[in-house]
């Protein structure tokens, strides 16, 4: 008996000494604290969507002309349906723009541009010394002539870029063509201006002529002038573009 009680008593000290142990390790495993996270360690930023870029906007074939157009003439009692008639091209062909000329002003676009592409097509139909012009970043109040930058439509000076004399405009150069541009009476031409942060480029039937840069204003209306002669418009479109991204500096010369 005294065997077996000692046996039973040995064995019972073993199971004693396992249960023990096994409660420490469970304490041990609770005790042991989470690991927390890096503060230095922040989840990547997701970068917002970029706007969305309006697409072409036709300022001539887009519904309604005068949602996109106001009016202003030197004669108050001026007609505007005689000085600015738009005339429709028919089958599938554009619509037509015919300015007079007379009185003297201009139609501009109700919004203003920034960072813009403007191109459209004009005609003189039997004048060769015929006079009229495009004017950026068009500013009010609306007088003859207005704070702008024209782009010349004279056909001795057609693509001449410089500021409104007289208007306040200021650039940091202007634009003449080397030679008189090549433009018959009763044909259609093809100007485009592209405008960026302050800098006016002109291509006119595929050839650019150079550019002008540091205008200010550098927003502002679209507009066209009736200036004395008759002129015809088509195909006026203008189209948003974004800013030119900044270049990164320059490293140091070592």
């Amino acid at each position: 008996m005294s065997k077996r009680f000692s046996l039973l008593l040995f064995m019972g000290s073993i199971l004693c000494a396992l249960s023990v142990s096994g409660v420490l390790s469970v304490d041990a495993q609770e005790a042991t604290p989470p690991v927390k996270a890096n503060p230095s360690e922040k989840s990547a930023k997701v970068s917002p969507a970029p706007k969305s870029i309006p697409g072409p906007e036709k300022l001539l074939n887009g519904g309604n002309f005068w949602d996109h157009w106001e009016y202003f003439s030197e004669e108050k009692d001026a007609n505007i349906n005689l000085i600015w008639k738009v005339v429709s091209g028919g089958n599938k062909q554009p619509s037509t723009l015919i300015c007079s000329g007379k009185p003297y002003g201009y139609i501009r676009t109700k919004k203003t541009y920034e960072n813009f592409q403007f191109s459209m097509e004009w005609m003189y139909p039997n004048d060769p010394n015929a006079n009229s012009g495009i004017l950026l970043f068009t500013t009010e109040p609306d007088k003859v002539w207005p704070k702008a930058f024209q782009v010349q439509l004279h056909r001795p000076e057609a693509g001449k870029v410089f500021p409104t004399p007289g208007s306040g405009a200021k650039s940091a150069n202007t634009l003449s063509p080397a030679t008189p541009l090549n433009l018959p009476v009763g044909k259609w031409h093809k100007c485009v201006i592209v405008c960026r942060q302050g800098t006016i480029s002109v291509t006119i039937n595929g050839v650019k002529l150079g550019e002008v840069n540091g205008c200010s204003p550098h927003k502002g209306a679209i507009a066209l002038q009736s200036e004395g002669s008759e002129i015809h418009f088509r195909n006026l479109v203008v189209e948003i573009l974004p800013p030119e991204p900044k270049a990164p500096p320059k490293p140091n010369d070592s």
